[in-house]
């Protein structure tokens, strides 16, 4: 069975709909999850207006504003890390009406921080729960970074122990891991704990993403790959118009946590239906299991639902065999190997322009995709629709590079993608209407979602097939940065002004889209297989300042 009739048998199946639309569904419907779990910091956290609390005065039955009165430093402030130093239980006999008194006759005492606080918020988050205020901000923002980096650390592993264990075993390992990380996070006593189960949260988000695009791509064919990837992400449209709805009928964060986690036990259907990759089981000479996955004969094909017939073809073991690839190396070497291969994308001046250039659309993209998702608070926006509203206008930006990338080139869909996100996110320092805000905003949402299927098809094309995994998974691992960075822009400098997110995303997004100017153009152009091949272009065809009046 050589690579020709591996495709023909593929095509020859893909003609029975309904195992490729199952196909689609097992794939990709986890990434409602993975959606849900990554934007419902939006709900699990809050910045809430708070103060210091006095035990001794609350005993005494004093009142909110009594207690800020005697107490804060400045009444008014929405957010009171400080407070003076008064003798409280000297308070708590003598009265509120005597203790004004006392403290507008007598000098000020010293400042001392909050031992305890008192907030004003109607949905419990984990702020609340572990006073994630005041010099604590940080870890408020920590819990999402934890998704992210788990995300990060997901990708590199699961993508390692793909190749050698399997895809699917990474995808039921992942998804277990799903069921049981969840529901601890819901009823974890302490944050560190809770932070942890974050971070198991965004590596079995990762598995199940990573794993599922895998066989899905190796078990379709040319005419369906580039379709349903770029459809494959439509999951996280889903999940973020659930998310609000699941947010809205719970209590608090806790309540909402186990809405979100214990729906996973769904997976369990997935793993048992979805098959393996046919082109992993040759690659491990696993030929029978290969064949009988193929051709219909194994009981993973009669749960897809398959119907057609695939009329058998005379291969031999011989001819299976050809395709077996040595992966039995030490780890050590299959390692160097790899180190080796990555620095090859740095191995010229040519490559290193091109890379860098990805890199920094790949970061921005990222870092602007969630710092719009996470940014309702600052927006004064309502968050139940704000982030209802992401997931509608987000489906939409899906389909629109199909259409686009039929008739335009890559640079010239990618630039404008970037510019009008960013046009649309610094146009928001003009408008003080709420609604309004929102809106634009979702424009640069519906944007950056459109951006993520052309730059990585850009990206695709721009390196040789020897350095083509290196460059995408590389490129991969600097959108992960972005998502890393997101919430502290979002909670750390939202905290300043509540449009320098925006605005600096804004910024970057159009210094994005001029960047990838200067790439050549690779639609309708043959793709390199070979380093030499990039050597011997022309230099209308390098990086260079001509191309931004190149779009052909």
């Amino acid at each position: 069975m050589d690579t020709g009739e591996l495709e023909k048998a593929l095509e020859e199946r893909s003609k029975n709909r309904w195992w490729l639309f199952t196909l689609f569904v097992l794939a990709s419907s986890p990434g409602i999850l993975n959606s849900m779990h990554i934007t419902s910091y939006v709900f699990l956290s809050d910045n809430p207006k708070f103060w210091c609390d006095i035990p001794e005065l609350r005993k005494a039955n004093w009142t909110d504003e009594e207690i800020r009165n005697i107490s804060a430093i400045n009444p008014q402030d929405e957010e009171n890390c400080f407070m003076y130093n008064w003798n409280y239980k000297y308070f708590e006999q003598i009265g509120f009406k005597e203790a004004l008194s006392y403290v507008q006759n007598n000098k000020k005492p010293t400042e001392i921080k909050c031992k305890s606080y008192r907030y004003i918020e109607d949905y419990p988050t984990i702020v609340d729960e572990w006073d994630l205020v005041c010099e604590y901000t940080t870890l408020k923002s920590i819990a999402q970074v934890a998704v992210a980096l788990g995300k990060f650390l997901g990708a590199f592993v699961f993508g390692m122990f793909a190749d050698k264990f399997g895809r699917k075993k990474c995808f039921v390992f992942s998804c277990f891991l799903y069921i049981f990380s969840g529901p601890i996070a819901g009823f974890a006593p302490d944050y560190y704990l809770f932070l942890i189960m974050r971070l198991l949260i965004g590596i079995a988000g990762s598995g199940v993403y990573e794993s599922g695009y895998t066989i899905l791509t190796e078990l379709t064919v040319k005419d369906h790959r580039t379709r349903l990837g770029c459809l494959y992400n439509i999951s996280y449209s889903i999940g973020l118009m659930i998310l609000p709805l699941l947010a809205y009928y719970s209590n608090n964060w806790r309540q909402l946590q186990y809405y979100l986690s214990f729906p996973a036990i769904i997976l369990l259907i997935h793993c048992w239906f979805l098959p393996e990759s046919p082109r992993w089981l040759i690659t491990q000479g696993k030929i029978e299991e290969a064949k009988n996955l193929i051709y219909g004969k194994s009981r993973s094909d009669i749960k897809l639902g398959r119907t057609n017939e695939v009329p058998q073809q005379a291969a031999t073991e011989e001819n299976l065999n050809n395709e077996v690839k040595d992966v039995c190396h030490p780890w050590y070497k299959r390692l160097f190997s790899a180190a080796q291969r990555l620095l090859k994308i740095f191995s010229t001046s040519e490559l290193r322009k091109r890379i860098i250039i990805c890199y920094f659309g790949w970061f921005v993209a990222s870092m602007c995709y969630f710092v719009i998702a996470l940014n309702a608070h600052n927006f004064t926006a309502n968050k139940y629709w704000y982030v209802a509203l992401n997931g509608l206008s987000e489906a939409p930006g899906y389909v629109l590079p199909l259409i686009v990338l039929a008739f335009v080139g890559r640079k010239l869909t990618g630039t404008s993608l970037f510019i009008i996100a960013g046009v649309a996110l610094l146009v928001i320092l003009l408008i003080k209407n709420p609604v309004a805000i929102m809106v634009v905003a979702l424009i640069g949402r519906f944007c950056m979602s459109a951006v993520f299927a052309v730059i990585i098809l850009h990206t695709s094309e721009l390196f040789p097939t020897s350095n083509r995994n290196s460059a995408i998974g590389t490129s991969l691992t600097m959108a992960q940065l972005g998502a890393i960075v997101a919430p502290f822009i979002v909670d750390t400098l939202g905290d300043i002004a509540w449009y320098i997110p925006s605005t600096l995303c804004g910024v970057v997004s159009v210094l994005a889209g001029i960047s990838i100017l200067l790439l050549p153009e690779t639609r309708n152009k043959p793709l390199m297989d070979t380093l030499q091949e990039v050597h011997s272009i022309e230099s209308k065809e390098k990086v260079s300042c001509a191309n931004c009046f190149t779009f052909t």
